[in-house]
Parts: structure tokens; sequence; C-alpha cells
């Protein structure tokens, strides 16, 4: 069997009432036994949204995954919350009532922790990362409350040790920094750690909304991040609200990075967040193959690279891996530079964007308050 598994998937935003039976144009994905994508958002049909960078879409959302013929679905990340705590439950709820197999998240820990059966022997087991600066507002999952299944080695290792004898397991990992290609050295350390178990065959990573490499354990891998596999552009409305709007004026502020903003503004992505990697994963042979696809930067489809671009990535990926590879010493303040300038990057194009919108004179108003 061939399985497939990708990044981060948003079935909201410009891919909402749009068919998506043909929109993904990569053999590895339609020619695949199954398909497992994580699902980057909370599916609810209530008025309720949380007070943060929100994605969601209501439950006639689940006719793309249809569509895309997806078979499981990790529901463990950052997102899944963004239509409040019930909202997790009633994700999952969703997805069983559409016979999707769903996986690291639930009305409880129990449920959170609950492997998902993709073939006999072979579970998928979902886990997202929390109390970081860079992964909060994470609810975790309780003996009596809704949340992710928390991503700790020991919570792990229990996991892998209620297996079966001859069960062995893919686990789907929501972790680390967004926007960077260098990993935390300790998310790094707990892949060579977890490559080394015998129950685990493979380490699918995201939430950094880019590629990153991999690391090797013998013929196993830990791709750190997979990146967004198909995340359509979508309207914030201020503060940082996604919004489905009736009326779109004619100009509309556009902004490539995810931000605040003060009016109606649409996003979309930048390249490099538009290319991700596909892993295929042969079940006899326990061959992995990585593919590099990219969005369309204006209509919700995925099509393979070609070309220059294709052996680009495919080298940058190997050059990242080889990185992966230097001892701690050496990696930790090339890890910490890289992550601070390119936060220093981003702000600097939050704080264009501001000015963009809102005008250099408001903005010296509101540094003037600020400092009051």
């Amino acid at each position: 069997m061939k399985i497939c598994f990708t990044g981060d998937l948003f079935l909201g935003g410009d891919l909402l009432n749009r068919d998506a039976s043909d929109i993904v144009n990569v053999r590895s994905f339609t020619n695949a036994d199954r398909r497992v994508v994580n699902l980057e958002q909370a599916i609810s049909d209530t008025n309720v949204a949380a007070d943060k960078c929100t994605l969601f879409s209501d439950s006639s959302s689940l006719d793309r995954l249809k569509e895309l013929n997806v078979q499981a679905v990790n529901i463990a990340n950052n997102h899944i919350q963004d239509k409040g705590i019930n909202g997790i439950a009633e994700t999952r709820q969703h997805l069983v009532k559409s016979n999707i197999g769903v996986f690291g998240a639930g009305a409880d820990l129990t449920d959170a922790r609950t492997k998902y059966i993709i073939e006999k022997n072979l579970v998928l087991l979902g886990y997202c990362d929390f109390e970081k600066k860079y992964l909060n507002q994470i609810e975790v999952a309780s003996v009596d409350s809704p949340g992710i299944n928390p991503l700790r080695y020991n919570n792990v290792l229990d996991d892998l040790n209620t297996l079966d004898v001859d069960e062995k397991a893919i686990l789907y990992f929501h972790w680390g920094k967004e926007h960077v290609f260098l990993p935390t050295r300790n998310d790094l350390a707990l892949s060579k750690v977890l490559l080394n178990h015998p129950k685990v065959l493979l380490i699918v990573g995201m939430h950094a909304h880019r590629v990153q490499g991999y690391v090797q354990g013998g013929q196993k891998r830990a791709y750190m991040s997979l990146g967004n596999f198909l995340f359509p552009n979508f309207y914030i409305s201020p503060p940082t609200q996604i919004t489905y709007p009736s009326d779109v004026p004619v100009k509309v502020d556009v902004t490539r990075l995810y931000h605040s903003v003060y009016n109606l503004t649409y996003k979309k992505w930048k390249w490099i967040n538009r290319v991700s990697l596909i892993l295929e994963y042969d079940t006899v042979t326990h061959a992995i193959k990585h593919i590099p696809v990219v969005q369309n930067d204006d209509l919700p489809e995925v099509s393979e690279l070609e070309g220059f671009q294709k052996q680009f990535i495919n080298t940058f990926i190997l050059f990242l891996s080889l990185v992966y590879r230097l001892n701690s010493k050496f990696y930790h303040p090339l890890e910490i530079i890289h992550s601070k300038l390119l936060a220093k990057k981003w702000t600097l194009g939050v704080q264009f964007f501001k000015i963009k919108q809102l005008g250099a004179r408001k903005v010296l108003d509101l540094l003037i308050e600020k400092f009051k």
C-alpha cells in the first residue's frame, strides 16, 4: 500500500465554495491508496470564535475533503480551538459523521490519544506542542475537557507502549517556530530519539508554514515541516479574524504576511509558503519519497514543481538536512541567529504594511499614544 502524507490543509477562504475534485495535479497524491493531511482549522456551524488569529469553516467545507478523497486528518494543531473549546469536539464529530478518520485531538484526553488504524498493524498518532513562546494559546486535552494530544516525550512513549505487539506508528507533530528553516535543537534531538524507537516508522512535522529538511535515523526519517499543502487565500477583518464578506470593495489591501490589520485585507502567501512536500510511504518496502509541490498564487490549486524550481527545492532540502547533523554547540547559535534575523525581517514587513494601510501620520500618533 502507498500512503500519501501532506502538510497543512485549509478548507475555507477561496476554496470554500469551489469543487476540489481536480485541484491537486500531483500523481503521488491522486494515485495513492490512502491520503492523510494536517487539517489546520476548526469546523463548526456556531457563531462562536476565539479572540485570536482564526482559521475555520462550516461543516459544508467537508465536501472539499471528500472531493480530495482524503481518508484521515490530523487535528492536533494550534487552530483546532479557533471555534472555542467546544469547537474541538464539534470538529471531531463532523469528521466522524463524514466517515473521515481523525486523530490528535478530541473531547477529552482519551479521545485525543486514540490511534487511527490506517491498515493492519499500522497506526497514526497526532501531537501538538504547547507552552512555548511560538506555540501558545493551545488547549491541551484532559480527562474531562477537550483539547490536543500534548507533545511531550513521555506522552509519546506511553502511547507507543500501549500499541499491540505487532503495531507500528507514524507520528504527526505540530511543533517548532513559524517561518524558519532551522528547527529548534530540542525538536531535532526528540526526532533522533524517537526514530530509534522500534515502533516508530516515520515522523511528519508541520507548523513552520514552509518546508524544512529531515532527520535521518537508519532507513527512517523525521520530516521537520512539510509546509502548506493547500492553504487558499482568505480575507481578514480587523484585527485578526478570518471573514467571509458578502460585499468585497473594488480595491482591497493585500498582505503576504499574517498579522493584525485595520481594514478588510486579503491574505496571500509568498512563494516559499506555497511550496510544500508530499510524502509517499510504501508500507511494504518502508521506502519514503518526498515530492515538491506548489500552490497557485491566485487559485487553490496544487501541482508538482518542475525544472529548476524542483531541483532547487530538492537541493535545499538536502542542504538543510545536512545542517541538522551539526553538533549542537555549533547548530544552536546558528539556529538562534537565523530565527532572530527572520523575526526582524517579519516585523519590518508588518510595520511597512501598517504604514501603507494607516498612513505614516496615523502610525506616528499611535506610537506617541503608546509611549505616553
